[in-house]
């Protein structure tokens, strides 16, 4: 049965009335019989019956004995466990962690959605069971200590884990790795790892570790390292390279790295051996530029060229010139050398108006004044003070190797070294880049174009370090799970990198057709709309459903490459 909407039209008026109908088979024809004619029913009542008809093996209730009993942001939680699975970073963890891998995934996906502790990672899933119940975790078994022993088990099985890692991402062409480190400070002091060093947070009297990122070519994370808070940078250089080599199974490595690492001295202190198959992209230190200079191996007229080269002794300079950063750097000199000055007229002002004094009471003294107080020098004191003044002006403003001062009880005389400050100008925006790498492997361009990538180096501890993922403070005391927490914060850079690259050109796509500017912020809150919503039906009955796709979800969805059929629980 079903029912049949009929029209009839009376006095220029339609109207519309519902008949309850069958159909049957007479005589080899399907024939139709009016069973009732339903026009006095109300609304709600052609409904139900109608939906009978249609679903009969569903339950007819009223609507309000329907309640939305929860409703959790579930779109954002879907994509970013897809990109986790794409990246096989559950599989990864499951054949090393087994069934604590599912922790693991938790604090990773925990730390993108709340950016927070693991205090706030526990509390947040302890709201949303139905997200844990898609990980394999029963919430009511759930303990916070859980969280921090898992992270204790992931810093002893890293190596392990990560050996996966790269197994999965490892490519035959791959033999070119970038590495960079930074610092990240400690709320408390207690950490085993923490201590005070060279701080690139900002946060002076805070102790620190130091952290070491290994990527591939492009960027995307291989391996990272936890060390204690005053290692030097190039001091993590010669352990990295053996991870590469062992670790990672490979056995010819271009290894990528700044001025600081000083790769071709650590490689100076490995055996022929450990060293044989590494290769090496890295920078000269200013000081370094400016004694090959001096030696006459570099010449400063070269700097003129776009992009020059020079071979020596089995090493290959490469030299480069960036426009706009010498732009920016030759106004910053100007900038500082102007306070500089500002601040000498200042002090000289300062040291020219008390020798007046001292001069004028040697007079008075000289016409018989009695007043055998009057002071007619300065004091070491005095004077120590004015060095201090100008030394702490001088490096305030990195202005210590073009002035010198000479300050006695006469003068205070500070003179410019033109010569130097015209030699620092010229070299403004200008960079060597060294490297043992062979010419008909790679030519200069490809050797300043690998150097150059290891901004995505610092792009990844941006992300790591900022609100993006916060990595910062860290809270923890032990240093198993402080390393734990770091490797944890790597995976989820790794989920977060792989959405900016297949979401960027779509949002810049969209900009240009729909003029429409939209960020990944808003990607993300646009997720967080797909709802999952748990019915409770009749107070004994549940139903979870998922909030209906707009068009521009399903645009996102698209764009990530994940059906949408696949949006259950």
């Amino acid at each position: 049965m079903y029912i049949q909407y009929c029209t009839s039209k009376q006095n220029g008026k339609t109207y519309t009335y519902p008949l309850l109908c069958r159909k049957y088979r007479e005589s080899g024809k399907i024939k139709t019989e009016v069973v009732a004619n339903l026009t006095k029913f109300p609304k709600e009542t052609l409904l139900a019956i109608e939906s009978a008809l249609k679903k009969n093996k569903d339950i007819l209730v009223s609507l309000k004995d329907i309640i939305i009993k929860k409703s959790i942001d579930y779109g954002f939680v879907y994509v970013l466990l897809t990109i986790m699975d794409r990246l096989r970073i559950t599989e990864a963890l499951e054949k090393v962690l087994g069934d604590r891998a599912k922790f693991v995934k938790l604090m990773v996906l925990g730390k993108i959605i709340t950016r927070g502790s693991k205090l706030c990672i526990f509390n947040w899933i302890n709201r949303n069971e139905e997200i844990a119940q898609k990980l394999g975790i029963n919430i009511n078994d759930l303990k916070l200590e859980t969280l921090y022993s898992v992270l204790a088990d992931l810093s002893h099985v890293q190596d392990k884990v990560e050996r996966k890692w790269n197994l999965y991402h490892k490519s035959e062409k791959d033999e070119v790795y970038l590495y960079d480190i930074t610092s990240s400070y400690f709320e408390g002091a207690e950490n085993e790892l923490a201590a005070y060093g060279y701080n690139r947070d900002g946060k002076k009297g805070k102790k620190q570790i130091v952290i070491g990122l290994i990527t591939n070519k492009e960027g995307f994370p291989l391996g990272i390292e936890v060390f204690e808070g005053n290692t030097n940078d190039h001091k993590t250089v010669i352990e990295q390279l053996k991870k590469i080599k062992a670790g990672y199974e490979v056995d010819d490595v271009i290894f990528v790295g700044d001025r600081g690492m000083r790769i071709r001295y650590n490689l100076e202190q490995m055996g022929d051996e450990e060293r044989q198959g590494i290769g090496y992209i890295t920078a000269l230190s200013i000081e370094e530029i400016r004694c090959l200079i001096n030696e006459g191996t570099l010449q400063l007229n070269l700097f003129s060229k776009d992009l020059a080269e020079i071979e020596n002794e089995g090493g290959r300079y490469v030299l480069c010139t960036n426009p706009d950063l010498e732009k920016e750097q030759s106004r910053t000199r100007a900038a500082l050398k102007a306070k500089f000055e500002e601040t000498m007229h200042k002090i000289k002002l300062s040291f020219d108006t008390r020798l007046q004094n001292n001069l004028k009471n040697k007079e008075r003294l000289a016409q018989g004044s009695k007043n055998k107080k009057l002071t007619t020098q300065f004091s070491e004191k005095q004077l120590d003070s004015y060095k201090y003044r100008v030394r702490a002006a001088a490096e305030k403003y990195h202005m210590q190797a073009f002035y010198q001062a000479t300050i006695s009880q006469d003068k205070l005389i500070v003179t410019f070294d033109f010569e130097k400050y015209a030699q620092a100008k010229y070299l403004d925006g200008k960079y060597v880049i060294v490297t043992n790498v062979q010419k008909e492997k790679m030519p200069k361009e490809t050797i300043r174009e690998q150097y150059k990538n290891l901004k995505h180096v610092e792009h990844a501890f941006r992300d790591m370090k900022t609100t993006r993922l916060d990595i910062r403070p860290i809270f923890h005391v032990n240093e198993d799970t402080t390393r734990g927490h770091v490797f944890v914060t790597m995976f989820a850079y790794a989920i977060i990198r792989e959405l900016e690259n297949q979401i960027y050109p779509w949002l810049k796509e969209t900009k240009q057709i729909n003029k429409r500017q939209l960020s990944l912020k808003d990607i993300e809150e646009e997720l967080k709309m797909i709802k999952l919503n748990v019915l409770q039906i009749n107070k004994r009955h549940e139903e979870i459903k998922i909030t209906e796709l707009s068009v521009h979800q399903k645009e996102i969805f698209k764009t990530l490459g994940i059906k949408t059929e696949s949006l259950t629980m």
